[in-house]
């Protein structure tokens, strides 16, 4: 019952969303945005619902904001150094250290030990003015709840990121191995991702500037189900272009936009420059690819620990978490759980 009265809930949401969406953006984005929620129910036109949706999106960010994509275009210089051992990472929580939730207290403390040479700075809503200068537009949307601050951390860390390099990663990434990241001019974490149908999918690449139809995305893609980056994990050096236009088109967006068209506006954004910047895609392509998936991690949580079935996750540094899901401590036969045993390890 509970269950049927939430998928009414979000029916409803959509259905009000519907109209104010065509009117900002188009029938197109509106008609994808309507019609994504339910994908899961598609079967096998799961894929092809995803291509309306994110060429629909990619396509209005495209003809809104081609000069800055081709101010970015004519960039071709090399980065003239790596990212270096003492190389910055940047954490934030915007309420600060005490306000963190137990599971972000332990990936934060997971960061920090196996951080190595790397000092650790933790951005706060009290220190980034310390750090970056945004825009007064900007705040203005933040602080009159516009923008969310979620959607804010993707320019704060653009703009860290620009200004001094170093690594942003999202407090919620538990590592397991020591960061180790020196000899590379940028990365992201590249990994499979077999039931995604996000945009940052390879299969879903060139959408936004018509080189890709559904059956280029879908089938001639060499490995179709990689997500070729992750906003979350971010590394690179001071002043490279990846950066600034990460930075610039979330500016000129906003500056645009009380609303934004989708949740992932961040994705659409690196996807677009992705298609169509060559400098930027040379740099994603030339990441390494992870063997394991983001979140398998994250939905192993509720699973018995054992030290023996845990083994598995330390084969790779980086795990994706999120705070706002319900883990249990035990199982239902008392035994401890892998959320369980992270919070443990991170109270001795």
């Amino acid at each position: 019952m509970e269950k049927t009265k939430g998928i009414i809930k979000r029916i409803v949401i959509l259905l009000k969303r519907f109209l104010p969406h065509w009117r900002l953006y188009g029938f197109p984005v509106a008609f994808g945005a309507l019609l994504f929620p339910f994908n899961r129910f598609s079967g096998p036109l799961k894929p092809y619902i995803a291509v309306h949706k994110h060429r629909s999106i990619l396509r209005y960010l495209y003809r809104h904001y081609s000069n800055i994509l081709d101010s970015f275009a004519k960039y071709s210089a090399e980065p003239e150094s790596n990212i270096k051992p003492d190389s910055t990472i940047w954490v934030s929580w915007w309420d600060g250290e005490e306000a963190m939730p137990p599971l972000v207290k332990a990936c934060y403390n997971s960061i920090c030990r196996h951080a190595g040479k790397h000092p650790v700075q933790f951005i706060t809503k009290h220190n980034f003015r310390d750090f970056v200068s945004i825009p007064e537009y900007i705040m203005e949307k933040v602080n009159s709840g516009i923008m969310t601050v979620t959607h804010f951390t993707n320019i704060l860390r653009a703009n860290l990121l620009y200004d001094y390099g170093g690594i942003w990663m999202d407090i919620t990434i538990l590592v397991l191995k020591d960061i180790s990241l020196e000899n590379l001019p940028f990365y992201t974490l590249k990994a499979p991702a077999k039931k995604s149908v996000s945009v940052t999918l390879a299969r879903f690449a060139g959408l936004s500037s018509g080189i890709a139809d559904e059956s280029t995305c879908l089938i001639e893609q060499t490995d179709p189900q990689i997500s070729r980056w992750s906003g979350f994990l971010l590394a690179g050096t001071k002043e490279s272009p990846i950066f600034a236009y990460m930075r610039d088109i979330l500016y000129a967006y906003w500056k645009d936009h009380n609303d934004q068209v989708d949740y992932l506006l961040f994705d659409y954004t690196n996807a677009l420059g992705y298609d169509n910047i060559p400098i930027m895609r040379k740099f994603i392509d030339n990441v390494p690819c992870s063997d394991v998936e983001k979140f398998v991690l994250e939905e192993n949580m509720n699973s018995e620990y054992s030290d023996e079935q845990f083994a598995q996750y330390p084969l790779t540094a980086f795990h994706k978490l999120t705070w706002k899901k319900k883990f249990d401590v035990y199982t239902k036969d008392n035994k401890l759980t892998i959320y369980g045993h992270l919070l443990k390890a991170q109270q001795r």
